[in-house]
């Protein structure tokens, strides 16, 4: 009677004391690679206090929490939101999802900080070996910035009034045969944007109604890290496909190269061909090939200055 009971026991002890032992070797290894992420953000974002940076989300998955963050790129760009948290599950530490941005807030090069507020916004961050391996941002409505009711305004950076988008797409994919190469996808419906130059708002209007730019970047994971070190390493973005519908204008079928120069100006070109849909139907007699320039910090297109394009670095 007393050896059954001893079996039933060790048959009851034995299993949670391994429970046990799994549960307090994964609780060690959560606690050390909590102190990992926390310690890669401290040395991602060096201005930012160490406090500022908390990991939680024990036992299902780790949920980085940034008070206070602000990143600025060497181009112009800064980000700034009271509150950004990004999430990952505790057996893939190379995908991070986007759980929230409180507070965001966008500059663009040349112009001010523009709160932003996005409709059903989703981005992700594959990582291999440390590097890029995929990006992608997904959304339904984006806006930066809010309408001036006075009208009054400098006219920085992209102007008083706020630019807006409906839904679109943003993709950045490491070459698996060629990790130093990144493949490029944009797509967006009904952009407005605001200070356009007179010249072609006038004949085209001031909403676009889709852009879409594909192609690879030689040299992807050095832009990433900076602008000037990839003009250096003579960086190309290769535009394979490129397409606008802007007001009565359809451009298609457009490729063509863009770099940046030693001076920190963005140059290049996107040949294609072009036609005049001013009723919503080609017009074969207003077809013909068309080119847009970039040179001097200006977009030309149909002999226009079409928009300011910020320097790539200073």
């Amino acid at each position: 009677m007393s050896e059954t009971r001893s079996r039933s026991l060790a048959g009851l002890i034995l299993p949670l004391a391994v429970g046990g032992i799994v549960l307090a070797g994964y609780y060690v290894y959560w606690t050390q690679t909590a102190q990992r992420i926390q310690m890669h953000v401290a040395q991602a974002l060096p201005a930012l206090p160490q406090e500022n940076v908390t990991v939680t989300g024990f036992p299902y998955r780790f949920e980085a929490r940034i008070t206070g963050l602000r990143v600025q790129t060497g181009t112009g760009f800064v980000f700034e939101a009271s509150r950004f948290v990004a999430v990952a599950s505790p057996f893939n530490l190379n995908l991070w999802a986007l759980e929230g941005a409180l507070e965001p807030q966008l500059k663009l090069p040349g112009g001010p900080l523009r709160p932003l507020q996005a409709t059903d916004l989703k981005a992700s961050l594959r990582l291999k070996e440390g590097q890029l391996a995929r990006f992608s941002l997904t959304f339904q409505g984006l806006q930066a910035g809010t309408a001036d009711p006075s009208g009054s305004g400098s006219g920085s950076g992209l102007g008083p009034r706020p630019w807006r988008t409906g839904a679109g797409a943003l993709h950045l994919i490491a070459d698996p045969k060629d990790t130093s190469r990144l493949a490029f996808a944009l797509d967006l419906s009904t952009l407005e944007l605001s200070a356009l130059p007179e010249g072609p708002a006038a004949i085209l209007g001031n909403k676009i109604d889709h852009l879409r730019l594909t192609g690879p970047i030689s040299q992807g994971q050095t832009l990433l890290r900076s602008t000037k070190a990839w003009a250096k390493a003579q960086g190309e973005f290769t535009i394979m496909a490129a397409q606008i519908d802007w007001g009565p204008l359809s451009f298609d079928a457009g490729t063509g190269r863009l770099k940046v120069t030693p001076e920190g100006q963005w140059q290049g070109e996107i040949r294609g061909q072009g036609a005049l849909k001013p009723n919503g139907m080609a017009i074969p007699a207003l077809s013909a090939p068309i080119e847009i320039g970039i040179e001097d910090g200006q977009a030309r297109l149909l002999g226009f200055s079409a928009a300011r394009v910020p320097r790539a670095y200073d």
